[in-house]
């Protein structure tokens, strides 16, 4: 059988790679410096195929189809953020594997043989495989565009992945990237779940998973912490191969706008290895931190309702089509009369930052990325009209 030689659950934020002036440095190389040291694992256990469960925030897919889980099955893995990528070998033999072995076992999987990742796998890419040449299987879970699937059944994937490597003789490393507790492009921003991130850190420090498992899509939405899907498939994965362990802190950073934790679970973190952390954890934390739940539906990243398709479709090739983007830039007014917006839509879509886009249908996601690639345009068409009048 495979062997799970390594695994850990890791922050993705794109801080970690614009590393932007307004954030403590210390804290970004906190976390950075943990990605740093699981890749260190790597170069320890020898894996043949590092497997990168991550996220997309709606760079890889799109409206047009929206998929549960989706194993990225190319010859090499794109992931792009801003200026930067990087292109990383598939193990495609395994993946391949994989697909049908998940796919056997009842759990529906979508594949991709030309997918663009987001900073949900280049930030590992950076940080964790670095120049290590070891292949990867990206396999993305969808986090943010419900219906989402539960935690539950997150791990019975990962089960079901485990089951897929019981013929196979390889070493296999595990990444769950993403989380902790974060509202991008939401009016909440800046009001992350803190005390919901400990108390999942002490939980998966005791090898405690049960209440987690029981927590909702809905309830993950309310704290900020649908990201968390992703260690549930890494869970489920150890848990198939008999490798359930309890998670060791390495990081734990406080920003104003997210939680960025790092969690090594296998193999086990030597005794008396002290986590790098900015604040002291509480201890002991009470159940999910202290929160009451209180929504019975989703509230910060909500189902696309159709009527929103034109404004997301908008906001969606504002962010992808450099040309559109610098007419939007130039004149958004003209580029918001091409598109078949209602009145309440366009006002939005012309007014400063992005709370009003979400009101009235935007998805949070492409609010925020299309006012970040806007200012960057509105920066580099500022830059080349003062260099044109030297």
């Amino acid at each position: 059988m495979a062997e799970i030689v390594a695994a850990a659950a890791a922050v993705h934020a794109p801080q970690l790679l614009s590393r932007p002036p307004h954030e403590d440095p210390a804290k970004l190389d906190g976390s950075t410096d943990a990605l740093r040291r699981f890749g260190e694992v790597l170069d320890d256990t020898h894996p043949d195929a590092l497997l990168v469960i991550g996220i997309d925030h709606l760079e890889t897919f799109w409206l047009e189809a929206v998929p549960t889980f989706t194993l990225v099955l190319s010859p090499e893995a794109e992931a792009h953020y801003m200026q930067k990528e990087r292109r990383v070998p598939v193990h495609t033999g395994l993946a391949k594997h994989l697909l049908h072995g998940v796919v056997g076992r009842d759990i529906d999987l979508t594949y991709s043989q030309e997918a663009k990742l987001g900073h949900a796998f280049l930030t590992p890419f950076e940080y964790v495989l670095g120049d290590r040449d070891i292949p990867v299987i990206p396999l993305l879970v969808n986090a943010y565009l419900p219906p989402l699937p539960s935690p539950r059944r997150c791990f019975a994937l990962g089960k079901a992945i485990a089951e897929s490597l019981a013929d196979r003789p390889e070493r296999v490393a595990v990444l769950a990237s993403g989380g902790m507790s974060h509202f991008p492009g939401t009016a909440r921003y800046t009001a992350p779940q803190f005390s919901f991130d400990e108390w999942v850190l002490q939980e998966v420090a005791a090898g405690r998973y049960e209440e987690l498992l029981d927590l909702t899509p809905v309830q993950l939405d309310e704290v900020g912490e649908s990201e968390l899907l992703t260690w549930f498939v890494m869970l489920g994965v150890l848990a198939g191969s008999g490798a359930a362990v309890p998670g060791s802190l390495l990081s734990y950073q406080h920003l104003s706008h997210h939680g960025h934790g790092v969690v090594q679970f296998v193999p086990p973190v030597a005794d008396g290895a002290e986590p790098t952390v900015d604040e002291p954890l509480a201890s002991p934390v009470p159940r999910h931190g202290g929160y009451e739940f209180t929504s019975t539906d989703f509230i910060y990243y909500r189902f696309p309702e159709p009527v929103s398709f034109p404004l997301n479709r908008l906001l969606h090739r504002v962010i992808t089509d450099e040309e559109l983007r610098s007419e939007f830039v130039r004149d958004p007014a003209a580029v918001a009369a091409t598109a078949d917006l209602t009145d309440e839509q366009r006002e939005a879509l012309l007014a400063d930052g992005f709370d009003k886009l979400t009101e009235v249908g935007a998805h949070p996601l492409l609010a925020l990325s299309a006012r970040q690639v806007s200012l960057l345009e509105q920066q580099r068409q500022d830059a080349a009209a003062a260099v044109s009048t030297t």
